[in-house]
């Protein structure tokens, strides 16, 4: 009896462990069905959605908390696809499309003077200017930012194939 009533426990005890390691990995994962962004993006998958006071702290963070950056929302991604391929996004979203424009292009005149990145250059991808910028490795090498509507995003995309990259930001463009 005192046999059956110990593995009677320990089935319990690995149940509420089960229970409770699927319950934080889908919390830690914070994606949402109201995303802003879609379930797949190319060939990868949405994996981790941030918005609200999170999402704000980690982009103000990134503009170094700069009181002259002001913005009204922000949301951060990650996806995931076969490696190497992995994107994340950042996105502020200003109260006006000029104040968008305003940030990016402060942020265009200043990202090759951090020596965190080059210079950027300019491209057209569906009717928008997109600049691209390289970085070290310890930061992503490769990064695209772009203004639409009162969005200003910055992606970092972790794959060597330029190709796949300019695909990628394309259907985000259209998508997001």
């Amino acid at each position: 009896m005192g046999k059956n009533r110990t593995e009677i426990y320990l089935a319990i005890f690995i149940i509420a462990v089960i229970a409770v390691t699927a319950a934080a990995y889908l919390l830690t994962q914070e994606k949402s069905s109201t995303s802003m962004f879609p379930d797949k993006l190319g060939d990868m998958s949405l994996a981790l959605y941030r918005d609200g006071d999170i999402a704000m702290t980690e982009v103000k963070g990134l503009h170094r908390n700069n009181p002259g950056v002001v913005i009204e929302n922000a949301y951060v991604a990650n996806y995931r696809g076969t490696p190497p391929s992995k994107a994340k996004f950042w996105v502020s979203e200003s109260k006006t499309s000029e104040e968008a424009l305003s940030l990016l292009a402060s942020m265009n005149s200043s990202v090759g003077k951090t020596g965190m990145f080059s210079n950027s250059t300019p491209m057209d991808i569906e009717g928008i200017t997109v600049y691209f910028v390289s970085g070290k490795p310890e930061l992503g090498l490769y990064h695209y930012f772009y203004v639409k509507d009162k969005r200003v995003f910055w992606i970092q995309i972790d794959n060597p194939d330029e190709a796949y990259r300019l695909n990628f930001v394309r259907e985000a463009i259209k998508r997001i």
